[in-house]
């Protein structure tokens, strides 16, 4: 019973990751790119503007001043300022610009421009440590792409709770994994069979699998916080708060300091002043980041925010009525609430961003090695259904997954190399740049899979597509030094090497598919006619977690 129970599980286990691996792959593949999003956004946009140093000189009244003087900031829109820091130079401003049309109209066209005077654009203007604008940032955004295609995969909507889901099956498919392999989780902590071509995927899979169990631990768990996190909250305010939404806000620490609009215009003044007091309120802080809430209302107030970098995730804030400079709110304790502070913890965690370069190259290492996970576990999942050599077997099932596993990782990896190479490809001035290059990048994605279901010699065309793919990664630090070479060593003279780690990043995953090219794919080709691995071999090994899929 105990035996058939493992076997059932495992069965349970090998289809939950089957089912999940390409969507888990990418979510894993994009995010452990995001862990460097801010490098890769400087990498894009920083060689095309001129920067410097001047800190100290930068002043939010004069560049508020210079915006409102530009553009019409939509008063019942978000305004953000994010601070010049010494790491990242070229900042940036958001806000909503209202839509001024004119023209003669009449009749129909009077009515439609009054139901439009409430439109808006979204803004995103860069600027420099000295206060002054540099440009347009909205075609600067293929970091932020990465980002998003990890947390929502780009779909609307639906998209961030579909991630969740993913994330409850990657969870119980990590669970599942540590049971099955339990008993023998120690004894078998460095098994590396050589000799065996069959063994090496289990044993690489198990491996690696069982040295980032706490990294996926942690990530299932803040992943399904971050992404199911209104499923939490709708059954906490039905069940705890008796409906009542306001309640749940309190207690969850939500400090509502919204001040009614008066509809009365004043100039926003006096942020430098209201900078310098929040300095001395919230201590040692670095604020990066203010926000403007009812901007040119009477009404307006201005956030002011920062991490404590003395303290292990702390974020405090502080809001002031701009008009009056009167203190409606003010935290120095992380938010002086458990449930805030122990979210700003998750998250911290989640986007490793508390110890510097070094954790967050750990975090992208065990994030690769995830993917890699994943693709042997495929591989292993192949290699037993087409061993078995029965007529009953499912072609176009069998063929589907091949496709799957070489039009969806590889395809991923290689239509992120090819929105690298746009990115720094396409004129800096092109009209909708960034979303050209994003619909560039699905269609990589969607013809990698449509040529990999047509294709038969499956092995043979993962083989050429994962050094296709190498080629493309090696290709974006060559054409750096072709296009910017003078820009770049700019950057380098002033302390800034964004462009060099992106380029340290690519050309490791360069290397990667390279080595997985001539190494894993010719292991399994020539193991192709062994025996298949058994439920025995599965129970027996140490761990297979995860997205495992055996």
């Amino acid at each position: 019973m105990k035996r058939d129970a493992l076997k059932s599980l495992t069965n349970a286990h090998a289809w939950v990751g089957l089912i999940i691996s390409t969507i888990l792959f990418i979510i894993f593949f994009a995010g452990s790119l995001s862990l460097f999003r801010e490098d890769i956004i400087s990498w894009e946009r920083d060689p095309y503007f001129t920067v410097s140093d001047d800190i100290e000189n930068f002043s939010f009244d004069a560049l508020i001043s210079q915006v409102t003087k530009d553009y019409k900031v939509h008063t019942h829109g978000y305004f953000i300022l994010q601070r010049p820091t010494a790491e990242q130079p070229s900042s940036n401003i958001y806000f909503e610009e209202e839509i001024v049309t004119q023209g003669n109209l009449d009749g129909e066209q009077d009515s439609q421009l009054e139901a439009m005077a409430d439109d808006h654009i979204d803004k995103h203007l860069v600027i420099s440590p000295d206060g002054k604008i540099l440009g347009d940032g909205n075609g600067f955004e293929w970091g932020n792409f990465l980002y998003q295609l990890h947390y929502n995969l780009h779909i609307p909507e639906v998209g961030l709770y579909f991630v969740g889901v993913v994330t409850l099956f990657f969870f119980v498919a990590l669970l599942s994994g540590v049971v099955i392999h339990w008993r023998k989780i120690i004894s078998k902590f460095f098994q590396y069979r050589k000799d065996g071509k069959k063994d090496k995927l289990l044993d690489t899979h198990n491996l690696i699998g069982v040295m980032g169990l706490p990294f996926h631990i942690m990530y299932a768990f803040s992943g399904l916080v971050f992404n199911l996190l209104i499923v939490y909250q709708i059954s906490y305010a039905v069940v705890l708060y008796g409906g009542d939404q306001a309640k749940l806000f309190k207690a969850a620490g939500v400090v509502d300091v919204h001040i009614e609009e008066t509809n009365i215009a004043v100039p926003v003044q006096g942020i430098d002043k209201l900078y310098l007091t929040a300095k001395e309120s919230l201590g040692e802080v670095a604020i990066t980041r203010i926000s403007i809430d009812h901007f040119g209302d009477e009404s307006a107030s201005v956030t002011f925010r920062g991490d404590d970098k003395s303290q292990f995730s702390t974020r405090k804030e502080v809001t002031y009525h701009i008009a009056s400079g009167r203190e409606l709110y003010l935290t120095k304790n992380n938010y002086d609430n458990d449930i805030r502070g122990g979210l700003a913890v998750i998250a911290s965690l989640h986007f490793g961003d508390f110890a510097g370069y070094s954790l967050r190259i750990l975090f992208f290492v065990l994030g690769i090695g995830t993917c890699y996970i994943i693709l042997t576990g495929n591989l292993m999942w192949l290699q037993k259904r087409v061993s078995l050599r029965s007529e009953k077997q499912n072609k176009f099932g069998i063929q589907l997954v091949k496709a799957m596993t070489t039009g969806g990782f590889i395809g991923t990896i290689f239509a992120t190399a090819v929105g690298f190479i746009c990115a720094r490809l396409l004129p800096v001035d092109l009209l909708d740049r960034s979303d050209l290059i994003g619909q560039i990048f699905f269609a990589c994605l969607v013809a990698s899979l449509v040529l990999s279901l047509a294709i038969k010699a499956q092995q043979q065309f993962a083989k050429i597509f994962l050094k296709v793919t190498a080629i493309a990664l090696a290709l974006i630090p060559v054409l750096d030094w072709l296009m910017l070479p003078q820009k770049i060593i700019v950057m380098f003279k002033v302390g800034h090497f964004d462009v060099l780690i992106v380029e340290v990043m690519l050309l490791s995953l360069a290397l990667c598919c390279w080595l997985v090219s001539s190494k894993l794919f010719s292991s399994v080709e020539r193991a192709a006619d062994e025996q298949p691995i058994s439920h025995n071999d599965f129970i027996d090994s140490p761990i297979a977690e995860a997205s495992v899929i055996s």
